[in-house]
């Protein structure tokens, strides 16, 4: 009753409204989706342009902070509607905070005639925001957090996409990772020159081409900012919704086998509130262990790499997507210290692998330890 009832009652404005409805779409697998203006301007009759099952869509929100008749309703979708023919799209999706019953939904798409048209009414977005799935855009758009009902069923849900990603992208692996390696370096190089020219008093930003510049080392320069940073570039990677890509999560998780709960899982990582000063005490700790680690033996950077790598995921500052930033930190870490990368080998016995970061978690990292010499090349 809660999302419904903030729907109805919508306070916060036309742009936010455009904002859900691109995030609902791609909830609902449309592709490409572009909002148009959100913030303002002319947008052609057009809230948001987007593709699927192969045709050109036009969305359009309508949410009054106020209950409209059915006919103010219908004007509103004929003059939305009107979008579809001046933008060259085959389709038409119109989202309204409003009741609508089975016979005036189908007086709405009548008025669409031979153009495909989809209605999403109030209860038809509540439910996708009560959804397991949608949880995460209601908490976004609507500042409604998950129950621990809601997140038990939301991890329950996620079950299955966990194991098919990681059966999707097993074969593109070593490619992906070394891309996102690459990204990486690249883009903190970059960054990391840009200051250094400034500190220097360079008059303009230019990025030197002389290799004998220092630049410094991407994880010795590691910041909550490029973190972040960092996560979102995985998350274009691996498809995550926007709604996670690059933000700390903002709820509690737990992990565990399926129909497990906080009681019963195998591990409960800090709350939302934590993640800040746990994630930048991390940094601190890495930044200073970095410099002692430069002329340290292999051992002891062996050590203080698999800390490095257990403590992140210890944290699990994300939603999704914490093993494969913190696979990613590894390699580059491995890079500057030891001149080697971390190859697949690290987790390609997947049950050997959550059987050594199990044992981590008791505070015994020595199988962690052999699965990063292993991996090493």
């Amino acid at each position: 009753m809660k999302t419904e009832f903030v729907l109805r009652e919508w306070r916060f404005g036309q742009p936010q409204a455009e904002r859900l409805v691109a995030s609902l779409l791609h909830l609902e697998g449309f592709e490409n989706v572009d909002p148009q203006h959100p913030l303002g301007g002319p947008d052609g009759l057009k809230d948001v342009k987007c593709r699927k099952d192969g045709l050109c869509w036009i969305a359009a929100a309508y949410f009054p902070p106020t209950i409209k008749e059915f006919t103010e309703i219908r004007k509103k979708f004929e003059d939305d509607f009107s979008g579809v023919a001046k933008n060259d799209a085959q389709a038409f999706a119109f989202f309204v905070n409003q009741h609508l019953t089975v016979t005036e939904r189908g007086l709405l798409i009548s008025e669409a005639g031979d153009i495909r048209a989809e209605i999403y009414h109030l209860e038809r977005m509540r439910g996708l925001l009560d959804a397991p799935k949608g949880c995460g855009i209601r908490l976004e758009y609507l500042r409604i957090a998950m129950t621990e009902e809601e997140q038990f069923a939301f991890w329950s849900s996620m079950n299955q996409d966990v194991v098919r990603k990681l059966v999707d992208h097993e074969m593109r692996r070593d490619a992906q990772f070394r891309s996102l390696d690459s990204k990486l370096d690249t883009i903190l190089q970059r960054t990391n020159a840009l200051e250094l020219a400034l500190a220097k008093g360079a008059s303009h930003l230019a990025i030197p081409n002389d290799t004998s510049v220092e630049i410094e080392m991407p994880t010795r320069s590691l910041s909550l900012t490029t973190l972040c940073w960092l996560h979102r570039i995985v998350s274009q990677e691996i498809g995550l919704p926007e709604a996670v890509s690059g933000r700390l999560r903002a709820v509690n998780v737990w992990i565990g086998p399926p129909g497990s709960s906080p009681g019963s899982a195998t591990y409960v990582p800090p709350p939302p509130d934590q993640l800040v000063p746990l994630t930048q005490a991390w940094i601190t700790w890495w930044k200073r262990e970095h410099r002692r680690l430069e002329s340290g033996t292999r051992e002891k950077i062996v050590n203080s790499l698999a800390e490095f790598f257990h403590r992140f995921l210890n944290i699990h500052p994300f939603l999704d997507g914490n093993g494969r930033v913190a696979l990613i930190l590894l390699d580059q870490a491995a890079r500057e210290l030891l001149n080697q990368g971390v190859t697949k080998e690290l987790t390609s016995d997947l049950p050997a692998y959550y059987a050594a970061l199990a044992a981590a978690d008791r505070g015994d990292l020595t199988a962690v330890k052999l699965r990063i010499t292993a991996a090493l090349t």
